[in-house]
């Protein structure tokens, strides 16, 4: 079965003297529904490696396949589609719109797929009861909690039934209680199917995670599978 996402040897290097090598020879194979929590220091490539997934930065070397198509070489154009079509992004900071009310947020997904005003409200609205927020559609950011808003990014993400999400530390803004609601919903949207890789440098979320990568100077220096790991 092909994977959802396939890493060959990818280097990245930024312009230096001498260059920095921020990822290093990175080979990692990701299956369809798997949960992966990547984790490491600051500096140790955990953000490069997600740019470079989430076609946001091109690799220096090496192959990046998603969905068994290599994307290393597309040209941009190509690689906006693929961003806005197969994969979702969830930030820190959420990014959502100030102005916009959350399911307007959400909606956002789709705007460049070409869905309907209609369907793409409607996408939403199904996509905020998933993450528990049905009946918040039409508050706007300012009205939501932290972790509402972190919710709300989320079910931007899925939206459009992504191949993979990828999570930058989701729960960096977020005090302790609110950060287990939210990586207990990742944990629930992966028991329904959602591929997710969750960037973080924090070991209390990775050690809930089923699968666990760490980073050191742009380097995979573990990856273990840990089994009856608890919601």
């Amino acid at each position: 079965m092909t994977p959802v996402l396939e890493l060959s040897a990818v280097t990245k290097e930024f312009p230096g003297n001498p260059p920095v090598r921020a990822l290093d020879g990175v080979s990692l194979r990701i299956e369809s529904g798997e949960l992966v929590g990547v984790v490491g220091a600051s500096g140790s490539g955990k953000s490069t490696l997600l740019n470079v997934v989430g076609t946001l930065a091109r690799p220096t070397t090496g192959e990046i396949r998603l969905e068994g198509r290599d994307i290393a070489k597309e040209p941009d154009r190509v690689l906006a589609g693929l961003r806005a079509a197969r994969i979702g992004f969830v930030f820190q900071q959420f990014h959502l719109v100030a102005g916009l009310s959350a399911v307007d947020n959400v909606a956002t997904g789709l705007v460049y797929r070409g869905v309907s005003h209609r369907k793409r409200r409607h996408a939403s609205a199904e996509a905020l009861d998933r993450v528990g927020l049905g009946n918040r559609g039409e508050h706007r950011p300012n009205q939501l909690s932290g972790g509402e808003r972190q919710r709300v990014a989320i079910a931007r993400a899925l939206v459009g039934d992504p191949a993979i999400i990828l999570a930058d530390e989701p729960t960096g803004s977020l005090d302790s209680r609110t950060s287990d609601e939210i990586i207990g919903l990742l944990l629930d949207l992966n028991t329904q199917g959602a591929t997710i890789v969750i960037i973080t440098h924090d070991h209390a979320v990775a050690d809930r995670l089923p699968r666990r990568l760490e980073l050191v100077d742009g380097r995979i220096v573990s990856d273990r599978q840990v089994a009856g790991v608890a919601s």
